[in-house]
């Protein structure tokens, strides 16, 4: 026997928490593995596992016996439990609270159940309903239904349909994850949202360029752009378009705008073509912009700055 190996696999009860029981299952299991079956060395074994705290609890309970005879299993488990505070209450709310994983199965779901279910006392089980095992595996609809079809009276009874209902599962090939299910779903309301909210704003329609999908406070123009499509009759144009009566007449729903759009296109070009003919020189597309804007500035206030420009140029 290699005893450094041992030491290596025995399971630390750090690392399982308040589930005493588990631990206390994989202790057991390790001990089976190397055939150790002595209460002594069980004993000591044990105590390599917890921390120095609970090595004085475990020696209090070896000093106390008659006849250096070494305490079962189950008198450990109830001091640890003790010194941990771990109550019947606090036993019953972690099962009531224990929910089946994505990719776990049943049968594996109802062996830590079960287990669990028997760690609490018999008085105290009668708290826990066929209810809150369903809920357990409420994620795994097909297994929760055959439950609740059933009508089952105890825990049990229950566990055996679950595992049934899960068998049939497999066979068929008919898994339903119910987080799945909820996800698609939530996916589903949010593109439906969406596409709602799209149609909404294909209906509204700017009062500053009398175009659709946008209002005024959040009109993509300028100023200046405004007043050139308004000096090229693109607003007007736009009017005369809502003034038929886009929204209510079903002919002109699938009015096509890509000729507004182009026109739209060609008035932003003026800025960009005037700065690529090299025969004019600064002050020339300064006027073709200024003639095309129109640039009413007093409506701004800004009338005497402009003058200052032109005099400086």
């Amino acid at each position: 026997m290699d005893i450094c190996e041992l030491l290596r696999s025995l399971p630390l009860l750090k690392n399982y928490g308040k589930d005493v029981d588990l631990w206390i299952y994989d202790f057991e299991e390790v001990m089976d593995l190397w055939d150790i079956q002595n209460p002594k060395r069980l004993f000591v074994f044990m105590k390599e596992c917890v921390d120095y705290a609970l090595k004085e609890v475990l020696k209090s309970i070896e000093e106390n016996g008659e006849n250096k005879t070494y305490p079962s299993i189950q008198i450990i488990k109830e001091e640890i439990e003790k010194y941990l505070g771990i109550t019947q209450n606090d036993k019953i709310w972690e099962l009531k609270e224990m929910k089946i994983k994505t990719n776990e199965s049943i049968p594996i779901f109802n062996i830590n159940y079960i287990r669990k279910y028997k760690n609490i006392d018999e008085e105290m089980r009668k708290l826990i309903t066929v209810e809150d095992y369903i809920n357990s595996i409420k994620p795994r609809i097909y297994p929760c239904l055959r439950v609740l079809e059933q009508e089952c009276e105890n825990i049990e009874e229950a566990i055996k349909i679950a595992e049934k209902a899960s068998r049939i599962e497999e066979k068929l090939k008919f898994k339903i994850d119910f987080n799945n299910y909820k996800q698609n779903y939530k996916n589903d309301y949010i593109n439906e949202y969406n596409n709602n909210i799209n149609k909404k704003n294909n209906k509204i329609m700017c009062f500053r360029c009398y175009e659709l999908g946008h209002k005024a406070f959040n009109c993509k123009y300028s100023f200046k752009e405004l007043s050139i499509m308004e000096e090229k009759g693109i607003i007007e144009k736009n009017k005369r378009i809502k003034e038929k009566g886009i929204f209510t007449s079903n002919e002109n729903k699938n009015f096509d705008y890509s000729n507004k759009n182009f026109e739209r296109i060609n008035t932003n070009s003026i800025f960009v073509n005037s700065n690529k003919n090299n025969n004019v020189n600064e002050n020339s597309n300064y006027n073709i912009i200024r003639n095309a804007v129109g640039l009413k500035k007093k409506d701004f206030g800004m009338e005497n700055n402009t003058k200052k420009k032109i005099n400086n140029n």
